[in-house]
């Protein structure tokens, strides 16, 4: 069956918004924290990211592109299993932020 198939009624296009919102607030979110992290002495492991990973205004753009990108060729079911996986980097820079944040309290 093909993705426009699927996503023709309501309810399917409600689900592909959330979807969409969601990757889109999910990069939002990983570049606040990777930029908190940056500011207490973490390392950007990213290497496509490292001149852009904190920067939040660019990183909701790339992910708002993405977004278009995957509407224009009918792939936006992509967009879950892309939250997933960004929900546990999210989850993963949630975790060193609170690291970083312990061992320099720590110090002090």
């Amino acid at each position: 069956m093909h993705a426009r198939t699927l996503l023709g009624d309501s309810n399917n296009k409600e689900v592909s918004k959330t979807a969409a919102t969601i990757f889109i607030t999910l990069n939002i979110i990983d570049a606040y924290l990777t930029k908190m992290s940056l500011a207490m002495g973490a390392v950007e492991l990213n290497p496509l990211l490292t001149s852009t990973g904190s920067n939040i205004m660019i990183k909701g753009l790339m992910a708002i592109a993405l977004v278009f990108i995957l509407y224009c060729f009918e792939k936006e079911r992509v967009l879950w299993p892309l939250n997933f996986m960004l929900l546990g980097v999210v989850l993963w820079n949630s975790a060193i932020y609170w690291i970083a944040t312990l061992l320099r309290s720590t110090v002090l």
